[in-house]
C-alpha cells in the first residue's frame, strides 16, 4: 500500500491542484493509495475543499484546532499512518502548494522497491530543474544544506530539508520505536532535517532521484519564518552534536569500568 501524508496550512488555492495531480500521478501508474491530510489549523477552506475532493483513492483529513507546526504535523502524520500500515508499506511526502509534481511518484517508489529505506527527490541531483525560487529562499537552502552535510555527513545524499520523500514504513516504525516522543522535536521545518538525521543512525540505504520543483505554479505566500527557521536549525545542530558526545564519553566510561574489571 502507498501512502501519502500532506501537511496543509491555509492552502485552499493549491489543495484541490495537488490532490488532482496526485489523483492523476496514481490512475496513471495504476496505484492506490491512501491519502491523509493533516489541516494544521488553517484559517480558510483547506478542510473542506480536502474533504469535498471526490478522489478514487481513499482520502482522511486530520483536523487540528490551532496551528501547531510542521513538527507536530508530521509527529501526528507518521504516527497515524504506521499504525495502519505494514512493514513494506510506502509513505510518500510532499509540501501541499502545487510545487512538488507527483509524476516523479514512480520515480520514489522504484528506488524503494529495488532496495532503499529512504528515497528524496532532490533539488540537487545533477537533473534536477528549479523554476523561480525566490534568490533569499534559495541561499538559505543551499546554506542550511551545505552546513547540515558537514556536520551530518550521510552518503550520497545532499538534500536534508526537503519535504518531498518516500520512506519503507519498517524503517519509520523502528526510529518511532528507539526515540519514541523525542524521534520529531523541532517545531518548524527543521523536522525533516532531524528525521533523515536520526534516520540515518540505522545505517539505512538512501539515495535521491531528479525532481522539477514548480514555483511558479504556488498560490499564495511560503509559511516559513527564516528567522524562527536558522535559530532551529542550530538548536537542531547543537542538541544532536550534545547527545552525540555524550553516548561516546558514558560507551568510554562502560568501556575502562569493563577493562578494570
Amino acid at each position: 500500500m502507498i501512502f501519502i501524508l500532506l501537511p496543509a496550512f491555509n492552502e485552499e488555492k493549491n489543495i484541490e491542484a495537488v490532490l488532482k495531480d496526485i489523483d492523476a500521478t496514481l490512475s496513471a501508474i495504476k496505484l492506490p493509495a491512501h491519502i491523509v491530510v493533516i489541516n494544521d489549523g488553517s484559517s480558510d477552506r483547506t478542510s473542506e475543499l480536502a474533504k469535498a475532493f471526490s478522489s478514487y483513492n481513499k482520502i482522511d483529513v486530520i483536523d487540528f484546532k490551532m496551528n501547531c507546526g510542521v513538527g507536530a504535523v508530521f509527529r501526528r502524520g507518521i504516527s497515524w499512518v504506521t499504525r495502519q500500515a505494514e512493514n513494506d508499506d510506502i509513505l510518500i511526502t510532499l509540501d501541499c502548494d502545487c510545487t512538488h509534481p507527483a509524476e516523479i511518484f514512480s520515480s520514489l517508489i522504484a528506488k524503494i522497491r529495488s532496495g532503499c529505506d529512504l528515497s528524496i527527490a532532490s533539488r540537487y541531483h545533477r537533473t534536477s530543474r528549479i523554476v523561480k525560487l525566490p534568490p533569499l529562499r534559495a541561499l538559505l537552502s543551499n546554506s542550511v544544506n551545505y552546513i547540515l552535510k558537514i556536520f551530518f555527513p550521510i552518503a550520497g545524499i545532499k538534500d536534508y530539508t526537503t519535504f518531498f520523500r518516500a520512506y519503507r514504513m519498517e524503517i519509520l516504525k523502528q526510529a518511532q520505536t528507539l526515540y519514541g516522543d523525542k524521534f520529531i522535536e523541532s517545531r518548524g521545518f527543521v523536522s525533516m532535517a532531524e528525521i533523515l538525521v536520526k534516520i540515518s543512525k540505522f545505517a539505512p540505504k538512501m539515495d535521491e532521484v531528479g525532481v522539477n520543483l514548480r514555483f511558479d505554479r504556488r498560490q499564495g505566500k511560503s509559511k516559513m519564518k527564516i528567522a524562527r527557521t536558522i535559530l532551529e536549525y542550530w538548536g537542531l545542530i547543537t542538541r544532536e552534536k550534545c547527545r552525540e558526545l555524550t553516548a561516546f564519553f558514558k560507551n568510554k566510561v562502560i568501556d575502562k569500568k569493563k577493562a578494570d574489571f
